[in-house]
């Protein structure tokens, strides 16, 4: 699909992926409109408000009242907005399932409705769940193993429901820095971890991951929208096992790891990439370049706690009554 004049809606805009993706799309011409809560704030996305291609939506996904004005004049969606990672997840699985699953299959039907070109959705290499002993392709059985990857999976079946040909992207877990920062995935925790000389604990350390860098994955979106993709595809940056991860950070950054034979997180997969990689996807940017990047971030003091919970998910939606006054629609639930 070519850009010239190309209307997006992005659910979703100012989050972690987000924030970069919708950056990325202005930089390239499109005209971007985003509907997403600003559970963090507006901070991700403030260096793009003012620009003419770009509309900010602030509300939530599951009202479809909003998401039908979202619809007009829009040649293409794409689905970022969820809550994302098992912690998070779990909290209230009510919630999960109307905003991870239910939203999804309305924004879907609801952009069936208004004859939408395309639809682009985020889904995750955890519905692969665990199984480890061989390298998982698109045809691979998909068994997840927590209710974050139920639900994307339930939402990749309503998507195909609604849509002949839509996009199904399968991100691995991203890493690297971005205006809306997480440290509550692996390799950015352990990165901040070790720039604070405290030490690594590994919980197991045999599972493997996929790993996929977060501007990489923006990369793969605006790929899928100029290639006009159709399908599912998994997108992967590097497939290694936690606890190599985290020796890769403690050779860049020297500190203690200890292993915790508790293992919280039990998926365990190796995916292959390379559909989506013969369609033009090559990932630029690497884990150890990463590392130091994060690392010189706290040199710098441009980040001063990375536990502050506004750089977790779990965290944030645990402890701010405010944003679980957004997200939970029976209000705070946590006190």
């Amino acid at each position: 699909m070519k850009n010239e004049k190309l209307r997006l809606l992005v659910t979703g805009g100012a989050g972690y992926l987000g924030s970069i993706l919708v950056a990325e799309l202005i930089k390239r011409g499109y005209h971007v409109r985003v509907l997403d809560n600003l559970l963090y704030g507006i901070n991700p996305i403030k260096d793009i408000v003012n620009n003419p291609n770009f509309e900010l939506v602030e509300d939530d996904i599951r009202d479809m009242r909003t998401v039908v004005k979202c619809m007009s004049d829009i040649d293409a969606v794409i689905h970022l907005a969820s809550l994302v990672g098992e912690p998070a997840s779990k909290l209230d699985s009510r919630t999960t399932k109307e905003i991870n699953y239910l939203a999804s299959r309305n924004l879907a039907d609801l952009a069936k409705l208004y004859e939408i070109k395309k639809f682009i959705f985020a889904s995750t290499c955890t519905v692969y769940g665990a199984q480890p002993a061989k390298k998982l392709t698109e045809k691979s059985i998909v068994k997840p193993v927590d209710l974050y990857g139920e639900t994307k999976l339930l939402s990749e079946k309503a998507i195909f429901e609604a849509f002949k040909k839509p996009t199904i992207l399968r991100l691995s877990t991203l890493f690297g820095l971005s205006k809306r920062m997480r440290f509550d995935l692996a390799i950015n925790l352990f990165a901040a971890q070790a720039s604070n000389n405290e030490k690594l604990t590994i919980f197991g350390g045999d599972q493997y991951r996929p790993f996929l860098h977060v501007k990489d994955a923006a990369e793969a979106f605006i790929l899928a929208i100029e290639r006009n993709l159709s399908g599912i595809y998994n997108v992967v940056g590097e497939n290694i096992k936690i606890e190599d991860a985290a020796f890769m950070v403690q050779k860049q950054i020297p500190v203690k790891v200890e292993y915790s034979k508790t293992i919280i997180d039990k998926r365990d997969y190796i995916v292959s990439g390379e559909k989506f990689n013969k369609e033009g996807f090559s990932p630029k940017r690497n884990i150890i370049e990463t590392i130091k990047e994060i690392h010189k971030t706290f040199e710098e003091g441009k980040i001063k706690n990375y536990k502050n919970s506004i750089y977790s998910n779990y965290k944030s939606l645990f402890e701010s009554e405010e944003i679980q006054r957004k997200v939970y629609t029976q209000g705070p639930i946590f006190k």
